[in-house]
């Protein structure tokens, strides 16, 4: 209600309604309706005062022109009243770990709740009491799932993206952003663009920013929802599963406030949702409440209009918007810049098909993929048919690196606008990087009628082979170094590493993994050595390597991973993992984007000899940077090396050497120094030299000894073992 004493006096615009928040207290997950747009809106406004008055501005600026628009009404007979049905155009993203989850019937059972309850046709308008029924509004606005992209090709205006991206309400929500796991929206001057995922809060079920926020980005306009409040049927859950979240979200997409006014659930007479028909309403109500329900504002029956889309009662208890909020939602259509234009889009009317129209989608394989040991390969895309008639029939030619493409003749059965992958023949290509282009011609044995379509392109890494040992300090001016392969598990080829010169353990060179740009939770960035050919005799094989990170705070953490792999790639085993407080480098916590100092990088080794040694003659090593909203992991100096024990060691147990021995000498034992118990160095004359005693806890495999001070001549060494002596002579030269 707008609470005024003359309807078509402007009030004072001190505390606007879309300032406040509209959060409930915290409550069980899913027991009660959760609403984040009031703490979207509060939040942006305080992150940005200085666009506060603006806003101030144009929200005063509408409510004038809203209130024209109900003093007209208020002096037309009913039936000289416009009415003029607009229909909105909506693209549905879910974006989740198993996106299947919510099916093209769910979405269309949410769009026919939005057109049942905009139209006022929703059947349990019958619910509405007798004294309100006066009130219920039968609006003009309208939805259908989009029929055009914004290119002008067919679309059922449902985009599925797999990610564990869950929306953090606010701008730059990540399940808006392509690179931080989501869907970029769709132009919003054509298309209401809605976002179906998981909430970061348990108890949020949806938000949508209100109309001409100043400088919000494009990207961010629309509505985000649960998607266990989403549609009727499928992974809705009650008692969210009427689908009246969107049809709540929706009404402040349009610029409507919630019926109490500008509080948060906090009981006051004195705010208002500036609409003059519906009650004042001390605050927000929950559940299923019983009718009449009065309050402290509205304290006789009829009482407060708890049934209104735009409170917070279970879905099922939802039933009207009034006459007031219709005009409220068309005049916010008509007049604010950033919805109008939605008035002339041409996304609901489906594009004219071509009867032979094949699209390539994108290549399947190998999409920004590595191929390993420079196997031979088979090329794949994701193709649509766009014509009108069923594909029987396509040609596929494959070219690398701009060479004459290699064609392959396909057979298949495809209905219109159906997806399918096919495959070309296999091919080889050398060491290296390389771009891969590949595209369709000859549909139904046809000439294609629309060309622009048909081609897709990625890049793609072979990898080589190499001897050990290896050692790679990301010197050289290209990237990936010759015979190393990049790749990373999104869809975006941006996130594979990065090859810097801002940061660096030494040279001037490092790799990265930018994990702090793109925020694509449980994705990895990789990059990969060549084969490395070892001896099957090797005894040991390590990895060393140098490496920097940093955390953004203490619930966020990315990860380093390294595993190796013995069959060319095929499988991999993990070796190495380390995150959080064991990865970081700096001890503080950084939002900034992290690029380390000298003294924040760290040196690490891995320890294949369990794995490989005696074992396998080559193997590949794989680091894998796993995003997990962190900031930045870097490598450096990484070197693979295996040693071979000398035999004498192996067949003895120990080794003294060198002897002769100018003065540094060094006493190895293999597998291990465990039944040590101590050493004595006496001269030829009987003489203690040097004396040493272990423990198993302090039992070393390597024991230098230092007899640089000794005269020379002969000396003889004792080595005491729990169940034995062993005395070896050794000669000292000068």
């Amino acid at each position: 209600m707008r609470r005024s004493s003359n309807l078509f006096v402007l009030k004072t615009i001190t505390s606007l309604f879309l300032i406040a928040a509209f959060i409930a207290v915290s409550l069980p997950t899913y027991a009660q309706r959760g609403c984040a747009t009031g703490r979207v809106m509060e939040a942006y406004l305080l992150k940005y005062p200085e666009r506060k008055a603006e806003y101030q501005k144009r929200q005063a600026d509408f409510q004038q022109k809203y209130e024209a628009v109900r003093r007209q009404k208020a002096q037309m007979r009913v039936q000289q009243r416009l009415s003029a049905t607009v229909t909105i155009p909506v693209v549905v993203h879910i974006v989740m770990d198993d996106p299947s989850l919510v099916t093209d019937e769910q979405v269309q059972s949410q769009l026919d709740v939005l057109n049942a309850d905009y139209a006022g046709l929703n059947a349990d308008s019958s619910k509405i009491p007798a004294a309100f029924k006066p009130f219920f509004a039968k609006g003009n606005i309208r939805f259908c799932l989009a029929q055009r992209t914004p290119a002008n090709e067919p679309t059922n205006g449902i985009v599925r993206v797999t990610s564990f991206t869950t929306s953090k309400p606010g701008d730059h929500d990540p399940v808006k952003y392509a690179n931080m796991g989501g869907s970029n929206a769709w132009n919003i001057s054509k298309y209401l663009n809605i976002w179906v995922c998981r909430m970061s809060e348990a108890n949020d079920l949806g938000y949508s920013f209100m109309p001409q926020l100043p400088g919000l980005a494009d990207s961010d306009v629309g509505f985000v929802t649960a998607y266990h409040a989403f549609g009727t049927i499928g992974t809705a859950e009650a008692p969210f599963n009427k689908g009246r979240t969107a049809t709540h979200e929706i009404g402040h997409y349009f610029n409507l406030a919630h019926v109490w006014g500008s509080n948060e659930c906090v009981e006051s007479c004195s705010d208002s949702d500036e609409v003059d028909d519906t009650p004042n309403q001390n605050t927000c109500t929950y559940g299923t409440p019983s009718f009449p329900k009065t309050d402290n504002c509205t304290s006789v029956a009829p009482g407060i209009m708890f049934m209104n889309y735009m409170d917070y009662v279970d879905d099922a208890a939802m039933c009207m918007f009034t006459e007031g909020q219709a005009d409220r939602m068309e005049t916010a259509l008509e007049s604010f810049p950033d919805r109008s234009p939605l008035l002339s889009s041409d996304g609901c009317v489906p594009p004219v098909l071509f009867n032979n129209d094949v699209k390539a989608l994108s290549v399947n394989y190998p999409n920004n993929a590595i191929v390993y040991c420079g196997q031979s390969f088979t090329p794949s895309i994701r193709i649509q048919n766009q014509g009108a008639l069923p594909l029987t029939s396509v040609t596929l030619h494959v070219s690398v690196d701009g060479a004459t493409p290699v064609s392959t003749n396909i057979t298949l059965n495809l209905a219109s606008l159906g997806e399918t992958i096919i495959q070309a023949n296999a091919i080889t290509a050398g060491v290296g990087s390389h771009t891969i282009k590949i595209y369709t011609t000859n549909p139904n044995g046809s000439a294609d009628q629309y060309t622009v379509n048909d081609t897709v392109s990625t890049k793609f890494t072979v990898t080589g082979n190499s001897t050990d040992p290896v050692a790679e300090g990301f010197e050289g001016s290209g990237f990936p170094t010759a015979g190393w392969g990049i790749t990373n598990t999104s869809d975006l080829p941006e996130f594979n590493p990065v090859h810097v010169n801002t940061a660096f353990r030494s040279g001037s060179r490092s790799v990265k993994f930018n994990t702090h740009n793109f925020q694509l939770f449980g994705k990895s960035s990789v990059i990969s050595t060549p084969e490395i050919t070892i001896p099957l005799s090797a005894d040991s094989v390590k990895v060393t390597f140098w490496r920097a990170a940093a955390q953004s705070n203490s619930l966020n953490s990315d990860t380093l991973e390294i595993l190796f792999s013995t069959d060319c790639g095929q499988t991999f085993t993990s070796a190495y993992k380390k995150g959080g407080s064991a990865l970081r480098t700096r001890n503080n916590f950084t939002n900034s984007e992290f690029i380390p100092f000298e003294d924040e990088w760290v040196a690490d080794t891995l320890d294949l000899s369990p794995y490989l040694a005696g074992q396998h003659s080559s193997f590949t090593v794989q680091f894998r940077g796993i995003n997990g909203y962190g900031n930045n992991i870097y490598l450096d100096d990484i070197n693979i090396y295996s040693r071979e024990l000398p035999p004498a060691l192996k067949s003895n147990g120990f080794i003294i050497a060198p002897n002769p021995t100018t003065g540094l000498l060094t006493i190895q034992h293999y597998p291990s120094a465990s039944r040590l118990k101590g050493i004595a160095i006496f001269s030829s004359t009987g003489q203690l030299y040097h004396k040493a005693s272990y423990s198993t806890a302090n039992a070393v495999n390597y024991i230098p000894v230092d007899m640089r001070s000794a005269a020379a001549g002969v000396y003889f060494i004792k080595l005491i073992y729990t169940d034995k002596t062993v005395t070896k002579k050794i000669i000292k030269v000068n």
